[in-house]
């Protein structure tokens, strides 16, 4: 199988495509400022909001899945700039869709658990009723239409919540800031440079550690599913405790993360009280069942010795 992993410099691209290149399957990959490093993988150029550019790539590339790993998700940045997050989370993401289809490509789009306003039962599943509260996510919902209405019988959505992963040296060189880019590998440098941190205790989530949401996203491939799936963390929990847990099984100091109301923030975009997600679906139609946290943290935890060590 060939894929096209869209926005490969990101920890979930980077993580699908080498699990994907171990799979046994061939990959190319796109990136829109910042080239990445992907061992065994050739990677292109790609605005995906520009629809000649997609259409070009997809009949020089000719994939047979297209995985939508871009987006603008920085939710404060969203809220401010609705035009801007609507043309890349929505449009770039029909126009993907459409050309996947016409290059008789199945597409996979991620979305998130922010379409969820925290009301009703969480954690959510499938078939729960969506009510996004914020521009980003708002425009995650409509992206979530624009990849399934081009081809409803063969095309996929994913919703994972707070992804984290270690993101090393071979990241880090490639992003513009030199900094880490997710929020795993923020706390743990923070922790471990001795700066305390400021953690919401009131926000639930399914933090979902990026391998294992690569790992979800291939085993719906590998089973040709189609619709929406919920593929987050099997943990339910507040973002505080998650950060707690985490610099704890590295053996930091978790003195450093101190709890924090929301209300403390001053985020211009509102989040949901719990957004956590039920991912039993996926278990049931793949037979694959998401990390509970202790297991997700360990293999953290072993990413990082083992980047550490290399």
């Amino acid at each position: 199988m060939k894929l096209l992993v869209v926005g490969i410099a990101g920890q979930v691209g980077d993580t699908l495509a080498l699990q994907a290149i171990d799979a046994g399957h061939e990959v190319v990959g796109t990136y829109r400022q910042r080239e990445p490093t992907v061992p065994g993988v050739e990677t292109f150029p790609l605005d995906k909001t520009d629809a000649a550019q997609v259409r070009q790539l997809m009949h020089e590339q000719r994939p047979q899945v297209v995985v939508d790993t871009s987006a603008l998700h920085n939710v404060d940045y969203c809220e401010s700039h609705s035009e801007e997050a609507f043309k890349v989370n929505r449009d770039g993401t029909r126009f993907l869709a459409e050309e996947a289809r016409a290059a008789h490509a199945r597409f996979a789009f991620i979305s998130t658990d922010f379409v969820f306003d925290g009301s009703g039962a969480p954690p959510y599943t499938e078939a729960a009723e969506i009510h996004p509260q914020s521009e980003y996510a708002r425009s995650k919902a409509e992206g979530e239409h624009a990849a399934l209405a081009p081809n409803p019988e063969h095309n996929l959505v994913v919703r994972p919540s707070v992804i984290y992963s270690w993101w090393g040296p071979r990241h880090q060189s490639a992003s513009s800031s030199g900094k880490g880019v997710n929020f795993g590998t923020w706390l743990v440098e923070e922790v471990r440079q001795g700066r305390e941190v400021r953690i919401i205790d009131d926000l639930v989530t399914s933090p979902t550690l990026a391998s294992d949401l690569a790992g979800a996203i291939l085993a719906l491939l590998d089973h040709h599913a189609h619709g929406i799936y919920h593929t987050a963390g099997a943990t339910a929990v507040d973002r505080y405790h998650f950060s707690k847990a985490l610099v704890e099984r590295l053996g930091l100091d978790a003195g450093k993360v101190r709890a924090v109301h929301a209300a403390e923030f001053a985020q211009k975009a509102p989040r949901p009280s719990n957004s956590s997600l039920d991912s039993s679906q996926l278990a049931r139609d793949t037979g694959y069942r998401m990390l509970e946290l202790p297991a997700a943290l360990d293999r953290f935890a072993q990413s990082r010795d083992e980047d550490l060590q290399a």
